[in-house]
């Protein structure tokens, strides 16, 4: 039957529409760019190759994932690239022992390097890859692998590698032959060990502290510091508030410093035990403590790095008569900022430690505060450390893995020969670079006034 036709002049009913409701917030496709940007801006300013970038973007991983991985990769970067090392020539192992910095320091005083050839090879090698056309003739560079190498003398070795680290402070001690104290004992008669002078423990790279060796340029380490937030929809029209994550950059550029001393002539043509191993390692430690003091509290101020207790955002705990709802404090501190602890663990003073192991969890039961020994031992589920690097009075507990140590490692040694003329004195000043952050504030908490 066919349907009846409209009457004329009426008008047709409209067809029903569905009401247009406005944007509500970011979309999916939104979010996925904006981790797109944000993942490519990332790996450009770290220099990180197209096919890795690609690979981080096409398997969804979020932001703070790739910040992680990125900071890994720029770690191993500056460890196995030498081609990045203008200072690591690829010497051999028994040429890294024949580098001796006597010669070059005699070399340069002397003007003279007929007897450090060797030497001077190398550090003209060094000044090349570092466009450095016009060295003064009273200053060298020392290879990587002479940086990290032991220093045999009669009584066993001294680990040099701390070159790589910057120092704090300035030091000096004048070394002679005619005063017994300053020289004088490492000639004469037959030595057949060195004395070497206490030193403060050092703590950060033994808790876990992520280092990256060998940099050349300045480095930037990503990290989001904000996420996106999630918003339930009432109903169908409810609207989703736009937010986007929050990135942030640990920057990373040389702080450098050096270590002085004075050794004369004939101490180092008579020298035994041999001079170099002693005023190598010397400076070597010396660097190692400046350096580790840094790390935890330098000041940011004056050429040094800002430490971990001056990093502004790390938690506080009470110090007045800590107990064990102190120690968890500091736990908590750090659980609180969302950071799970991948080399956590506490550092104080021996003082403080004592007065742990005095203290009890329980009452009136053998559960000490902290158990082990005044140097190392274990709280609360954490390794611990004892070192007077710490202030007196504090105790630092975090994940020492969020902190970034960079190493410039091209030692740098000048020599003044006229340190004093008359007495042939040669002055030498051994100069290196660092710098530290913390990728994550709350990764750290703090005590002081501990009683």
């Amino acid at each position: 039957m066919a349907e009846p036709q409209a009457a004329a002049g009426a008008v047709a009913d409209p067809q029903p529409t569905l009401p247009v409701q406005p944007r509500q917030g970011p979309t999916a496709q939104d979010l996925e760019k904006a981790r797109v940007r944000a993942i490519t801006n990332l790996c450009t300013s770290c220099k990180i190759d197209n096919n890795i970038r690609d690979h981080f973007i096409g398997t969804g991983l979020p932001v703070d994932t790739v910040s992680d991985d990125i900071l890994q990769i720029v770690q191993e970067r500056a460890k196995n690239n030498t081609q990045e090392v203008p200072s690591r020539l690829g010497l051999t192992e028994k040429e890294t022992q024949r580098f001796s910095l006597f010669k070059a320091i005699r070399a340069t005083d002397e003007k003279n390097w007929t007897d450090a050839g060797f030497e001077l090879e190398c550090s003209r090698a060094i000044a090349k890859r570092l466009n450095k056309n016009n060295v003064p003739h009273n200053r060298f560079f020392v290879p990587m692998e002479v940086q990290e190498r032991s220093v045999a003398y009669s009584g066993g070795s001294f680990a040099t590698g701390a070159y790589r680290a910057a120092m704090n402070a300035m030091q000096q001690r004048d070394l002679t032959v005619g005063t017994t104290t300053a020289g004088g004992f490492l000639v004469g008669t037959k030595n057949v060990s060195f004395i070497e002078v206490l030193r403060n423990r050092t703590v950060a790279t033994r808790m876990g502290a992520t280092t990256m060796p060998g940099l050349v340029e300045n480095v930037t380490i990503p990290c989001q510091t904000g996420a996106a937030t999630a918003v339930w929809m009432a109903n169908e029209a409810s609207t989703i508030t736009e937010s986007q994550q929050v990135f942030a950059q640990l920057a990373l550029s040389p702080k450098t410093v050096g270590a002085y001393t004075e050794v004369s002539r004939q101490l180092m043509l008579q020298s035994s035990p041999a001079a170099e191993g002693i005023v190598t390692s010397d400076l070597a430690s010396v660097a190692a403590i400046a350096y580790d003091l840094a790390v935890i509290s330098g000041s940011g101020a004056s050429g040094q790095p800002t430490g971990i207790t001056n990093t502004a955002g790390i938690g506080s705990v009470t110090g007045t008569t800590l107990a064990y709802a102190g120690i968890l404090e500091f736990q908590t501190d750090v659980a609180g900022s969302n950071v799970m602890p991948a080399a956590g663990g506490y550092v104080t003073t021996p003082t403080v430690v004592a007065l742990l192991m005095a203290r009890v969890k329980f009452t009136s039961t053998a559960s000490p505060l902290w158990e082990g020994n005044i140097w190392d031992g274990s709280m609360a589920g954490f390794p611990g450390m004892s070192s007077l690097q710490m202030a007196a009075a504090t105790m630092l507990f975090g994940d020492w893995a969020q902190v970034v140590i960079g190493e410039w490692g091209t030692l740098e040694i000048e020599v003044n020969p006229y340190a004093n003329f008359q007495s042939a004195i040669t002055g030498i000043r051994a100069i290196v670079s660092m710098d530290c952050g913390l990728r994550y504030a709350g990764a750290f908490s703090l005590a002081s006034s501990i009683t």
